[in-house]
């Protein structure tokens, strides 16, 4: 009796420990949309009025970064290319040890709102999976983010 009890702990153990998570790998989602209120033109146009909408964007695509996003005009290539791209997927390769670390930035369809988040140190790659048959600003619709 004991020996089941033992064989059955041991395995409620190894189910909840046995996860992706677990394994090293981490769903990463932008949110699918975001809405933006009060946008404000930089310059106004001479005879023109400005008129903002409340809609909601739709996520219209990703850029990893290697650093902040915002430093891009100082360092050259913070933006990362893919390294490998299929119909349904693109995969980036990241330096564990990246000093600045990585980031993910979502843009959003006719907004120039970006949103970025760090992503977790000792990344060595990302995976963005997409919805082919439907399109955002002509690309494919994203259907999520993992890394490991």
């Amino acid at each position: 009796m004991r020996m089941k009890l033992f064989l059955c702990c041991c395995c409620l153990v190894f189910v909840f420990l046995w996860r992706p998570s677990a394994m090293g790998v981490e769903k990463i989602a932008c949110p699918d949309s975001i809405q933006v209120a009060d946008p404000k033109l930089v310059t106004p146009v001479k005879g023109w009025t400005a008129i903002a909408d409340n809609a909601m964007h739709p996520l219209s695509g990703v850029t990893f970064y290697d650093g902040r996003p915002e430093e891009k005009p100082r360092i050259p290539n913070a933006s990362q290319a893919p390294y490998r791209t299929t119909k349904d997927s693109q995969t980036w390769l990241l330096d564990a040890k990246a000093e600045r670390g990585y980031w993910l930035a979502c843009r959003y369809s006719g907004t120039s709102m970006t949103l970025a988040r760090a992503l977790p140190k000792g990344l060595t790659q990302c995976t963005v999976t997409y919805n082919s048959e439907e399109q955002v600003e002509g690309m494919p619709v994203i259907e999520g983010i993992s890394c490991k």
